[in-house]
């Protein structure tokens, strides 16, 4: 018999795999013949993952930190929702360690500072960095837009006569994602 061997390696651990293959000497013989043990060896020297693999959320965290980060968007954005005046102004929620920082635009001083308390009282939260922009009173032209469910940047940006990126400028937003009852400003 000849012997095979593989290698798994993922997040820190390796598995390997000892199987075996007919060889010219024994061509009937099969594995279930002579069972190979597969071993666990913990841990290899710490080796830099391709950049093309998809789950390297960045260059500065691990993968877990990468899913508490996002769990805790989630829950602030829930916190959010949860209080009817905010409803219609969730912001932009980031993520970094802990550390939250709200993007958007609201339309009363009150509002901005509700909406950093509710997050700041979100298990997990360290800090809460407030990027929220009120919006000007006075300024009669400023027109705003309340997102439906299955439109897109591109849909809304066209209908008003923008372009995506100016319409990403204009609302603080790093992403294309938005979502439903978001209020986006559009002139």
């Amino acid at each position: 018999m000849t012997e095979r061997r593989g290698w798994i390696v993922g997040l820190g651990w390796t598995l390997i795999v000892a199987g075996c293959a007919p060889s010219p000497e024994h061509p009937g013989a099969s594995a279930a013949e002579h069972p190979r043990p597969v071993e666990a060896v913990d841990p290899l020297p710490a080796q830099p993952l391709p950049k093309a693999s998809f789950y390297i959320p960045s260059d500065t965290g691990t993968v877990a930190r990468h899913v508490r980060d996002r769990a805790l968007a989630t829950q602030v954005l829930l916190a959010l929702s949860d209080v009817p005046e905010l409803r219609a102004y969730l912001p932009t929620v980031v993520v970094q360690e802990g550390r939250v920082t709200l993007r958007g635009v609201v339309p009363s001083e009150a509002l901005r500072q509700r909406m950093a308390q509710v997050a700041a009282r979100v298990p997990g939260v360290e800090a809460v960095l407030n990027e929220l922009e009120v919006e000007a009173a006075d300024d009669a032209s400023t027109r705003y837009h309340t997102v439906r469910p299955g439109e897109t940047l591109w849909d809304i940006a066209r209908r008003y006569g923008l372009s995506v990126p100016e319409l990403r400028r204009q609302n603080g937003l790093r992403t294309a994602t938005i979502r439903p009852g978001q209020r986006l400003r559009v002139r």
